[in-house]
């Protein structure tokens, strides 16, 4: 399959933000052939960014050298939305809004945005970096077919999209994906510490944990649609070492009950944090 390509891409983007989720969103469109003179970053961090990009440290500073942007990306912290929206809000006429706040709402951004050309919610994650991300999209309305055609062209590059027809799951697509990455991080983390606990040496557990994970994903999407518990059954012998292990995660439903409040915690400050943006 031939990997998405932005060498064509002629809009300019205002990244508002740019910590580690809207970077690595960066990254990735530029190393998919996005000219990096296409895109303009306001954050008073400095992040790093690739050559070309211009940077700003201020909406202001943005406008004193550029006034028009075709798609204006949010990804400053929820908490600040409201400190930006009154100086943001006349750049969005014309302009696709696409924001990646967590916790705020479609029907709040377009309230805030009532010039902008279109409003749409997305929730990325991490490794989108690689082109290997899930991102949620939802939308406010229908997009007129340019940018419809421009969003769909800078999605492609980051992986798979799931595509909601509002964004009442958001809050759970935010702890399912966009949290989803730490907490397989933890799970690989804590079957190195359970091998080193049993009598491995730590270097050895930590390089082998990471190696384990990699090819087991790797061989369940060669599996030609193998679903994990097919894939896991066909490691297992019954009676033998496989099935012990198993028979510890599966007791009493232990690992999915696990996993269920997890997400649940997730999704629930989800919605505490979407409440703490109206009210601020």
């Amino acid at each position: 399959m031939t990997a998405p390509t932005l060498s064509r891409f002629s809009q300019k983007i205002l990244i508002v933000g740019c910590g580690n989720m809207a970077g690595a969103m960066l990254r990735r469109w530029v190393d998919s052939g996005l000219k990096p003179a296409h895109v303009a970053v306001v954050d008073p961090a400095k992040p790093p960014l690739p050559d070309g990009v211009v940077h700003s440290s201020s909406l202001a500073a943005w406008r004193r050298t550029d006034s028009r942007a075709d798609i204006i990306l949010l990804g400053i912290k929820p908490q600040g939305l409201a400190e930006v929206a009154g100086e943001l809000a006349p750049l969005t006429a014309d302009a696709m809004l696409v924001s990646m706040l967590a916790g705020a709402a479609l029907a709040d951004l377009a309230a805030l945005f009532p010039q902008a050309a279109g409003v749409v919610r997305i929730m990325p994650n991490l490794p989108s970096a690689l082109g290997k991300g899930i991102t949620a999209v939802a939308k406010t309305h229908p997009l007129d077919a340019k940018r419809a055609k421009a969003l769909d062209a800078l999605l492609a590059p980051l992986g798979r999209t799931a595509r909601f027809d509002d964004d009442n799951g958001f809050d759970l697509m935010t702890a399912f994906a966009g949290s989803g990455p730490a907490f397989v991080y933890r799970m690989i983390d804590a079957y190195r510490a359970a091998g080193e606990r049993l009598g491995l040496d730590a270097d050895m557990a930590a390089g082998l944990s990471s190696a384990l994970f990699d090819g087991s994903v790797a061989m369940l999407a060669q599996a030609d649609g193998a679903t994990p518990a097919a894939m896991a059954a066909r490691v297992t012998s019954k009676g033998g070492t496989t099935q012990a292990g198993l028979d510890v995660l599966d007791a009493e439903g232990r690992l999915v009950a696990l996993f269920t409040e997890t997400l649940r915690a997730a999704r629930d400050r989800g919605r505490e944090l979407a409440e703490l943006a109206r009210t601020t």
